[in-house]
């Protein structure tokens, strides 16, 4: 079993993708054997109504309820996203994703901090990733920022009741964000098994550390070989691979099918 935290459907306008449909992705996941995918709308990402792109991927995901777990992206800035949170909650959304390096906010910001409570009263994760792509591919006309550990901290510690995903990080071990036990980290861009992940499981245990990719923007298989090579015991690597990810979204998943 493999449950992949970190996945997207939909278009980025600045390179071509190997698959921006359900049934494209799906094929990708299946050629890695990835069961399930968190996914959420690239689309929503530079919009200006982010929740047109969270209508768009309801219904792209609607023929594979059991392999696509919908995250609605929302923008604290924008009027009316308490009614699109709400839209998302009744349309089984079951997280939130921010972008507030396209969105032009800190995530300490008032807005956002109360975006984020409310999101999380009503059972849903939040995820946020430090960033899309990596800077030195990146199209002049995409200058997003990469999202700094202070203010990630910031927000840790302002919402300490709220479980946060934080993707795309790395070099994370060796800083003040383990001590906040509301965070958990996806593993895609984390540099080697033989440095930083070892290193987070000795820190904070193996319960705060999941399985993601990127897919599409980024190969499904270099994360499952960092996980597959991992010198730690089989149950640590399933905790990576699924269990946690089936534990913080309430899944109810018991045992590996394979």
């Amino acid at each position: 079993m493999i449950i992949d935290i970190n996945a997207y459907l939909g278009n980025w306008p600045f390179r071509r993708l190997p698959a921006t449909t359900s049934d494209e992705v799906v094929k990708l996941l299946d050629r890695a054997g990835v069961d399930i995918a968190v996914v959420s709308s690239l689309n929503s990402v530079l919009y200006a109504d982010t929740n047109e792109g969270n209508l768009e991927l309801i219904e792209e995901v609607r023929n594979y309820s059991k392999r696509f777990i919908p995250f609605a992206v929302l923008n604290p800035k924008y009027p009316g996203w308490a009614e699109d949170l709400a839209q998302c909650v009744e349309s089984g959304f079951k997280g939130i994703r921010l972008y507030p390096q396209y969105h032009n906010y800190l995530l300490d910001d008032e807005d956002c901090l109360k975006l984020v409570s409310e999101a999380s009263e009503l059972g849903l994760v939040i995820s946020i990733p430090v960033r899309l792509r990596d800077r030195r591919g990146r199209h002049w006309m995409d200058s997003a920022r990469d999202i700094g550990f202070h203010e990630i901290e910031a927000l840790a510690t302002k919402s300490p009741h709220v479980k946060i995903v934080i993707l795309e990080s790395r070099d994370v071990a060796k800083s003040s964000l383990v001590n906040h036990e509301n965070l958990y980290f996806e593993i895609s861009r984390m540099p080697s098994v033989l440095q930083e992940m070892p290193e987070l499981i000795r820190s904070i245990g193996p319960s705060r550390l999941m399985f993601g990719s990127g897919v599409p923007l980024k190969y499904v298989t270099p994360a499952i070989l960092k996980v597959k090579h991992l010198r730690e015991p089989e149950e640590i690597k399933e905790r990576i691979l699924w269990k946690n990810a089936s534990d913080l979204l309430g899944l109810g998943i018991q045992e590996n099918k394979t």
